[in-house]
């Protein structure tokens, strides 16, 4: 069989020469209307500019969050129950400047949780647990509970000598307690000195505190050793 003239071309409207034919150089798009042109980049180009342009304030909203004006919070104070200032964002004012913030996107929040709330519960312990709570005011009913459940740091350890003892009069003691399967309390620890009694803190009622018996805590995981060094003093009424 000759096969020396089989044919083998595409025929004229195959779809590789329809793509060659519908090809347009970019002469050929600035030979063209000014309406067209526009039509001509809407039709082949509008989407992949915006994916571009989204893609790059999406990554400069995040590296402007992240590292070039990022926001620390410096001192976390969580009020329980209602245990907190009526006028804590202006305790929280008065705090970054007595404290001296380093940068000027740093900050400290008072924040309140209440643990009838299982949703705030969890948050609360949750923060506690994750370091990202420093000092805790609460009642001393809620004091005593929080103490069993291990919330607090011994202020043996937390407090400096001078300090811990110019606070000595007025240092609330709590256990640790240990629970079986059951929810039965199996141990208890020896007592420990987990809390400061704030009721007669001037600085706590200028700020609006109405807890009948407030207590002043610090955080079991707290990071900011060296704020929560400089608060306490302060709000415990001894500055």
């Amino acid at each position: 069989m000759d096969t020396k003239f089989k044919k083998t071309a595409l025929d004229d409207d195959a779809l590789i020469y329809k793509r060659s034919k519908d090809t347009i150089s970019r002469e050929d798009i600035k030979k063209l209307p000014f309406r067209q042109r526009l039509g001509y980049f809407r039709d082949y180009y509008l989407k992949i500019v915006l994916v571009v342009v989204l893609a790059a304030v999406f990554l400069i909203t995040i590296l402007n969050t992240t590292i070039f004006n990022r926001k620390e919070c410096v001192l976390a104070i969580c009020c329980l129950n209602g245990s907190e200032p009526a006028d804590s964002e202006s305790l929280d004012s008065f705090l970054e400047e007595y404290i001296g913030m380093e940068n000027k996107n740093d900050y400290i929040q008072t924040e309140v949780f209440y643990l009838d709330s299982y949703q705030m519960n969890m948050a609360y312990t949750t923060r506690i647990a994750a370091g990202a709570v420093d000092l805790i005011i609460c009642s001393q009913d809620d004091f005593q509970e929080q103490s069993g459940r291990g919330m607090f740091c011994d202020l043996r350890e937390a407090l400096p000598d001078e300090l811990y003892s110019r606070l000595s009069d007025r240092l609330l003691e709590g256990s640790v307690l240990q629970y079986d399967e059951s929810g039965e309390v199996i141990s208890r620890s020896d007592p420990i000195p987990f809390g400061i009694d704030i009721s007669d803190s001037a600085v706590y009622r200028e700020y609006g505190g109405a807890a009948e018996k407030p207590v002043l805590c610090v955080s079991a995981n707290s990071q900011n050793t060296e704020n929560v060094l400089k608060a306490v003093p302060y709000l415990a009424g001894l500055d």
